[in-house]
C-alpha cells in the first residue's frame, strides 16, 4: 500500500512540475491594465545595458524590441512547426518577452545539464584512470587516494541541485 501512495504522490509531483514548465514558455494574454506598450519600455530602461551584457558575454545576439509584434513574428517557422506553443500576436512585444524569458529558462536548464553529465563523465573516467594505475609504490598510492577524494568531492558536488530567484514576471488577472 506504501507503494502505491508513493507512486501516486510521484506522478502528482511530475503533474505539477510539466504544469509549471508549461507555464514558464506560454505568454499571458494582454490586458487593458499594460497599455504602454513593452518596446516602448524597453527602449528607455536602464536595465536593457545589463541584460544585453550578459548575452554579449555569452556570445549572443540582443534582441531587438522594435514594435509591438509578439512572439510568432518573431519565432522561427522551425520551431513553430515542430509542436511548440502556439502564439498569438494579439500578446504583443510584453508577450514576446514573457516567451523569451521562460526560453532562456529552459535552455540555461538544459545547457547546464549538458555540462553537468560531461563533467561527471569526465570525472568518472579520471576515477577508472586511477584505479586502473599501478599504486604499488606508496607515495603513489597516497596520491591516488588523494586524487580519487578530490574527484569524488567534485561528483557530490555535481550531484547536487542549485536554486536561482526571480522576480515575478507573469501575472494573472
Amino acid at each position: 500500500m506504501a507503494n502505491a501512495n508513493a507512486e501516486a504522490q510521484r506522478r502528482w509531483r511530475q503533474r505539477q512540475k510539466e504544469k509549471r514548465q508549461a507555464g514558464l514558455t506560454e505568454a499571458s494574454t494582454p490586458s487593458d491594465v499594460f497599455r504602454t506598450p513593452f518596446f516602448e519600455f524597453y527602449a528607455n530602461n536602464p536595465y536593457e545595458s545589463e541584460f544585453n551584457f550578459c548575452l554579449d558575454m555569452a556570445g549572443i545576439p540582443m534582441p531587438e524590441f522594435e514594435d509591438d509584434r509578439g512572439p510568432a513574428h518573431h519565432a522561427l517557422n522551425e520551431v513553430l512547426d515542430a509542436g511548440s506553443p502556439s502564439f498569438s500576436d494579439e500578446v504583443r512585444s510584453l508577450g514576446r518577452a514573457e516567451v523569451m524569458v521562460g526560453a532562456l529558462i529552459d535552455a540555461a536548464r538544459s545547457l547546464a545539464d549538458m555540462v553537468n553529465n560531461y563533467k561527471q563523465r569526465e570525472i568518472t573516467a579520471r576515477m577508472a584512470e586511477i584505479e586502473a594505475s599501478d599504486l604499488s609504490e606508496p607515495e603513489a598510492k597516497k596520491a591516488a587516494l588523494k586524487e580519487a577524494a578530490r574527484l569524488q568531492k567534485m561528483l557530490d558536488q555535481l550531484d547536487k541541485q542549485v536554486r536561482w530567484t526571480f522576480p515575478q514576471w507573469k501575472v494573472t488577472g
